[in-house]
């Protein structure tokens, strides 16, 4: 058994996320092939709040006593949280934003005011709730904190320190025994809901909304995206059960285009929210058609945190939707072709991304430049990218879960698109940029991973290779 020890001397930067990471990771860790199902459900009961509500306590509970919206979902929990977040921070309040994953620095996923937390605090603070988390592990070894355990940990003790009004707090997997999921929530949102991480939360759109809807708290608003009829029987089940008020996009809130430039959507939300009429005139630098949904449950979250005591001037609004950076979801770069680069992860998500681009880029040669994780149902992404692509440069990213480049050009050859592997991002980019010339297209998308990738060799920033 392996024994931690414990040293008040703070770390630094690196020996902080070198130890975040040394422990348990289940986002790094491959799982062998042959994997039973009954295995798999063991792996889903070990997932337990005791633990995290444990360390937590010994902290002085640094995740309660402040204003907390707490977001799930499938795809858009991160677009949404940062748009509510840079309208808290233009409003002027301290906002705390945890999200996940990252793109190019760890330090993303705990953000002050919309800014990654700086190096030297993330070392202060991971020195701080280090000695009871190691307490843990040495007692029980067969139960340890994981790294994103540690991270949700080194989040909230973070807000707590830095003093800040409002938490928005986004899930990492599931819901109802996420890490955050210790939080007492005063608006829960709900993203869009999709088939993902089946393995862990279940084989139905159904079982996934039931483990979505598990951060849903008694009595406040429940603000949940257009579902299918299965997912959104679960989320008005539970919340029916715990006498929420639950407002659905598409049924009591709707959204319009006014109209679009390549890059700002100028859109409408009106309806009846929490038993008064709203309608509003508002725009986004965030692109693509999925993010007037987004930027909707955005809208409906700051009304009810207006409601909670908290002003939020409407020209706040307007300047944070119009002024929010959220890089890697629809992100257009151009150069001397056009790159959009996008982390579409699932079917429906290139569905959706796929309607993005046949709507603002008709006509475009589209080379594609795609990675995945190894979990991914390749060839379902493959199906929808097809349409719009002329040809596929397929890769892997650093990350260990990346999956083999053959598995993924197999299921492109199988829908008729011609498909190049390449060893790297860094190729793929170059081949594919070469290939469209100027004029053209290339979508970068599959995983953020591989999105990180193409963001660092476009815009040449240094990679964070700490693990």
């Amino acid at each position: 058994m392996i024994v931690y020890t414990y040293t008040r001397t703070i770390m630094n930067y690196i020996e902080s996320v070198s130890w975040i990471l040394s422990l348990t990771n289940y986002e790094s860790s491959s799982r062998e092939e042959g994997t039973s199902n009954n295995e798999r459900s063991s792996d889903m009961r070990r997932i337990d709040l005791g633990r995290v509500k444990s360390v937590l306590e010994k902290l002085g509970n640094p995740h309660l006593g402040m204003l907390t919206v707490h977001i799930a979902g499938t795809k858009g929990k991160g677009s949404t949280a940062a748009l509510i977040s840079a309208v808290l921070t233009s409003s002027g309040y301290k906002v705390g934003l945890f999200t996940s994953p990252h793109l190019h620095s760890i330090r993303e996923r705990v953000s002050l005011n919309s800014i990654p937390i700086d190096e030297k605090k993330f070392g202060e603070y991971t020195t701080a709730i280090q000695k009871p988390i190691l307490e843990h592990n040495n007692n029980f070894p067969l139960d340890m904190i994981t790294t994103f355990e540690v991270l949700t940990i080194l989040a909230f003790y973070s807000f707590n320190s830095e003093g800040v009004d409002i938490q928005v707090i986004e899930t990492g997997l599931g819901g109802r025994l996420d890490s955050t999921n210790v939080v007492d929530s005063d608006v829960v949102l709900i993203t869009s809901i999709s088939l993902d991480h089946t393995e862990i939360l279940g084989d139905t759109l159904e079982e996934i909304a039931y483990e979505k809807a598990g951060i849903i708290k008694p009595g406040i608003p429940v603000i949940s995206a257009s579902q299918e009829s299965s997912a959104l029987e679960a989320i008005m089940d539970k919340s029916s059960e715990l006498k929420s008020q639950l407002t659905i996009v598409g049924r009591d809130v709707y959204y319009s285009v006014i109209s679009k430039t390549p890059s700002v959507q100028n859109f409408r939300v009106r309806g009846k929210f929490l038993g008064r009429p709203i309608d509003h005139e508002l725009s986004t630098s965030l692109m693509g058609d999925y993010q007037l949904e987004n930027a909707t449950l955005a809208v409906l979250a700051l009304e009810a945190i207006r409601d909670k005591g908290y002003p939020v001037p409407y020209d706040h609004i307007l300047w944070g939707f119009r002024n929010v950076i959220w890089p890697g979801r629809f992100e257009v770069i151009n150069k001397k072709s056009i790159i959009i680069l996008d982390g579409a992860h699932n079917e429906y998500s290139a569905m959706r991304l796929v309607e993005s681009i046949q709507e603002q880029f008709p006509n475009k040669q589209v080379e594609i430049v795609i990675g995945v994780s190894e979990d991914k149902d390749i060839g379902a992404i493959a199906r929808e990218l097809t349409s719009i692509g002329t040809g596929a440069f397929v890769t892997k990213s650093r990350h260990p879960k990346s999956m083999d480049t053959e598995q993924i050009a197999d299921a492109f050859w199988e829908t008729g698109l011609p498909v190049r592997p390449e060893p790297s991002v860094k190729i793929a980019m170059t081949k594919a940029i070469l290939e469209v010339g100027e004029g053209g297209l290339v979508l970068v998308t599959g995983s953020l991973f591989i999105v990180a990738e193409a963001r660092e060799f476009i815009l040449d920033i240094e990679p964070e290779l700490l693990n």
